[in-house]
């Protein structure tokens, strides 16, 4: 069976849930690095700990900090 030039077109679109994802994920990517570190830097300065207490400290908190706030600003982004 063939398919006609509009088939092929509408499977090639981007849809908004895939541009959505893409949003959310690329949040995610770039939050959680910056969260660690901006915890780890907190954590040291505030704290006694040395750095590699300071990044296992920092590391939980950074990971869903980074996660939440990365989805949620990739989600925004992709508002009308």
């Amino acid at each position: 069976m063939m398919t006609t030039m509009s088939d092929q077109i509408a499977e090639n679109e981007v849809t908004p849930a895939a541009r959505m994802g893409k949003a959310i994920v690329r949040g995610v990517i770039i939050g959680v690095p910056l969260a660690i570190v901006f915890l780890t830097i907190s954590v040291l300065l505030i704290t006694d700990l040395d750095l590699g207490g300071s990044l296992v400290t920092a590391l939980l908190p950074g990971v869903l900090l980074g996660g939440f706030a990365g989805g949620f600003t990739g989600l925004t982004l992709t508002m009308d």
